[in-house]
């Protein structure tokens, strides 16, 4: 039987795909993906493992703003490594000017669930996350 060993990429269709395309740029830059696809309607970057690919909407797909309790997209979660790099982003974000719709913190009533939560040019929503502990911290000697 066949088995799935991993997503490969994930297409955003957008408004505006150069605006998109600085977004992008920053965002995922900042999370170690590089541009690796620049094919006039579409734009693909790499980690070396996953692929994001954003491509310009068609006309009839540019009338209406995405709206996230419609039919499809929902939202796209990258997992981080720690709390710290969930932290790091939310930082960065704030210091691009970049919307953060929710803050660094824990989510869903689950002390483990770590997450940051920001929307993209679309309005499409984006969720840096990491599950586990906190890091317990050691106690100074005295």
């Amino acid at each position: 039987m066949p088995r799935v060993v991993g997503i490969d990429h994930l297409v955003l269709s957008v408004s505006d795909l150069a605006r998109s395309k600085d977004y992008y740029a920053k965002v995922l830059g900042f999370l170690g993906f590089r541009l690796k696809y620049d094919m006039g309607g579409f734009a693909g970057w790499s980690n070396g493992k996953t692929l994001f690919w954003i491509a310009q909407a068609d006309g009839a797909g540019r009338k209406r703003k995405h709206r996230k309790g419609d039919i499809g997209f929902h939202h796209y979660a990258f997992e981080l490594e720690s709390r710290a790099a969930v932290d790091a982003l939310g930082a960065f974000l704030e210091k691009e000017g970049l919307p953060v719709a929710d803050p660094p913190g824990t989510y869903n009533g689950d002390d483990q669930y770590y997450a940051v939560f920001f929307h993209d040019p679309d309005d499409m929503r984006l969720e840096a996350m990491h599950y586990g502990p906190a890091k317990k911290r050691k106690r100074a000697k005295r």
